[in-house]
């Protein structure tokens, strides 16, 4: 099937047919991952996203975390770079 690449500011892309939709099982608003092959073909991966657990309350999500702030000597391998080093 041929498709047409159009400009789209400064990105260009093109119109995925119906059938490719269905035969692909392809979501609209769901996230993929573009490569392009050493060949120069184009491989289209879904992401995948972290599930939703309802199961997990706010203190499972929060256990583990420190009660006090972190600070950026905290941060391993912090290096303050521009006007952080102001502070």
């Amino acid at each position: 099937m041929r498709v047409k690449l159009n400009k789209h500011g400064n990105s260009l892309g093109f119109v995925v047919p119906a059938s490719v939709v269905r035969e692909g099982g392809l979501e609209a608003g769901q996230e993929y991952e573009l490569e392009v092959t050493e060949g120069g073909a184009l491989h289209l991966m879904p992401t995948h996203r972290p599930v939703w657990r309802p199961d997990l309350s706010i203190d499972d999500l929060l256990a583990g975390l420190p009660e006090e702030p972190l600070k950026y000597e905290d941060v391993p391998e912090y290096v303050p770079v521009g006007r952080e080093l102001d502070w």
